[in-house]
Formats: C-alpha cells, sequence, structure tokens
C-alpha cells in the first residue's frame, strides 16, 4: 500500500514537472518572438528614414557622380559643336545704266529684242525722228523714255535758252502723245560739257544758262561716265564693247553712252550685258533720283570727264 503511494506522488511530481517546463517553454518563445518583432520594425524605420550608416556614403557618392556626368557630357558637346565664324557678306557692286540717245532708228526694235531677252531696261533719250510705235513699245516695255530735243540741230537749239526750250518741249509734247506720259529726264546734245554750242552761242555761255535754266523747270540732266566711242571713232561691236566693259567700276554707277542709230553698237549690247551678269552687276533704267554722271559746265575747255566724253556732235 505504501508503494503504490509512493509511485503515485512520483508520478505527480513528473507530471507537475513537465507542466512547468512547458510553461516556460511558451513564455520564452513568447519573449523571444516579441523582441524579433521589435528588431524588425526599428530596421524597417530605419530604412525609412535613410539613417543606416552603410546606405549614407552610398547616397552621398551617386549624388557627387551626377554633376560629374553633367559635365562631362558639356565638354563633349562643347567640343563637338562647330566653331562660330563671322559670315561672309558679299559686297555689292554698282549698277551699270545703258543709256541709248538719237533714236528710235532702224536697230532699235533689234535693240528692244535684246533688251526683253534679258528682261534688261534702259533708258532712250529720244528726238522728233524715227517711229511713234518704237516709242510706244520702248515705254509699253517698262523702259525709261528720256528727251534730248526734237530737232537734235545745234545750230538751232545752242543759239538761244528760248530754242532751246522750245525744242526740248515739242519732244515732251511728242512723248505725251504717244504714252500719255509726260517726261523730266533729259540729256543735253553732246552732254553738258559738250564746247560745240560756242559756236552758235554768240559768246553768251548758253550751257552754263541751261543748266540752271532747265533744273528750274523740274527737269533731271543726265551725262555720262562711260562712252561707249560709237559716235567717236569706233566702227565695229568689239570697240563698243572693249570701251565699255574696260571703263566700269565696282565702286561707281556706269552711265553708258549709246546710240540705237547705229547697227554696230546695238551688236555689242548682248556681250555687254552677258558679261555685267556674269560678274555680279546689276542693270537698271534712270530715274530722277539716280546717279546724273554730270560733267563739268564747259566754260574755255573740255569737262572734267574728257576720257569719257564725245568730242563729235552727238
Amino acid at each position: 500500500m505504501r508503494r503504490r503511494n509512493r509511485k503515485i506522488k512520483i508520478g505527480f511530481l513528473i507530471l507537475l514537472i513537465v507542466f512547468i517546463v512547458n510553461i516556460c517553454g511558451v513564455i520564452i518563445t513568447r519573449i523571444s518572438t516579441n523582441q524579433e518583432d521589435s528588431r524588425e520594425t526599428i530596421a524597417t524605420d530605419e530604412t525609412k528614414q535613410g539613417e543606416s550608416p552603410e546606405e549614407k556614403p552610398v547616397k552621398e557618392e551617386s549624388v557627387k557622380e551626377e554633376p560629374q556626368k553633367e559635365e562631362l557630357a558639356t565638354e563633349k558637346a562643347e567640343q563637338s559643336e562647330p566653331v562660330a565664324t563671322t559670315p561672309v557678306v558679299a559686297t555689292k557692286k554698282s549698277t551699270i545704266y545703258l543709256t541709248f540717245d538719237d533714236g528710235p532708228g532702224a536697230y532699235t526694235n533689234q535693240l528692244l529684242d535684246i533688251l526683253k531677252k534679258y528682261d534688261i531696261k534702259a533708258t532712250f533719250f529720244v528726238t522728233g525722228a524715227g517711229s511713234d510705235d518704237l516709242i510706244k513699245r520702248e515705254y509699253e516695255e517698262g523702259h525709261a523714255i528720256g528727251l534730248h530735243t526734237l530737232s537734235h540741230n545745234y545750230s538751232y537749239i545752242y543759239s538761244s535758252v528760248d530754242n532751246f526750250f522750245a525744242d526740248l518741249y515739242g519732244v515732251q509734247n511728242r512723248v505725251k502723245n504717244i504714252t500719255g506720259y509726260t517726261s523730266y529726264l533729259m540729256r543735253f546734245p553732246g552732254g553738258s560739257s559738250n564746247t560745240v554750242s560756242r559756236r552758235h552761242d554768240k559768246g553768251q555761255r548758253i550751257m552754263t544758262k541751261l543748266v540752271t535754266e532747265a533744273q528750274k523747270r523740274g527737269f533731271t540732266y543726265f551725262d555720262w561716265n562711260i562712252s561707249s566711242g560709237d559716235a567717236d571713232g569706233a566702227t565695229n561691236s568689239e570697240t563698243v564693247y572693249q570701251n565699255v566693259v574696260s571703263r566700269i567700276r565696282e565702286d561707281k554707277d556706269s552711265v553708258i553712252l549709246q546710240h540705237d542709230i547705229k547697227g554696230f553698237s546695238v551688236g555689242a549690247v548682248e556681250r555687254i550685258i552677258n558679261w555685267g551678269l556674269e560678274n555680279g552687276y546689276t542693270f537698271d533704267k534712270l530715274s530722277a533720283n539716280s546717279y546724273t554722271a554730270h560733267h563739268a559746265v564747259n566754260i574755255n575747255g573740255f569737262g572734267d570727264h574728257d576720257t569719257n566724253r564725245c568730242t563729235t556732235p552727238l
């Protein structure tokens, strides 16, 4: 009986020990779990706040690398860009004014065909000669019509101021009747520096008076600074061509004197046009605002453009 009671006591003691051990194990497990959860929470918070001592240097290095990359990219771009250069501005060459006196005549249509082919505008200082239809064509095709007196008779027009303007108004009326246009562009026969007038003015120095009076009456008169020589010794197109192109200057407008009543002079016009276009010149007709190429009015001798004037009466 005693043995049996002893065994029961021992068994109960063992169960109690097992129970206590299990209770302790559960408590220890819970404590460990709570500690691990706390550690994970702390680690997560530190990651969010960026307070990890190992990550800080990495971020700082990456921040430092970005400016370096931008600097390298800028340097490469600057090296690859072409060096800017100052643009070369082409110098504008002077203007060539083709002018034709004493017409219209037998070669005027041929001349107008050449001008039309190249779309070049010229200036015609007309007289009482030739067909009205030619003056009409000149005007309708856009050329300038100037006045060169009606009669072109030196002994009459240079004998007095009154005679000169009576003759000038005569050709002005002719142009107006044909075109409806009143021209105030003019050229003195022989130019403003002519000496032929002295044979007929009886010592009155008429050119000085005429130049002054013409401007008072609203006319713009033109001389020339390049003579083709077609009224002063030239007898062929080659000579006319050489006389003209050899005297054209880049820095000064050229007012060229020719006569459309001379076939060999008209024959040089197309070559003159081609030379001018190939060398960068522009062509235009005269207007009241154009370069007038005035000569010095003669009193005792030739004017200031002796090498380009005509000594033969025009």
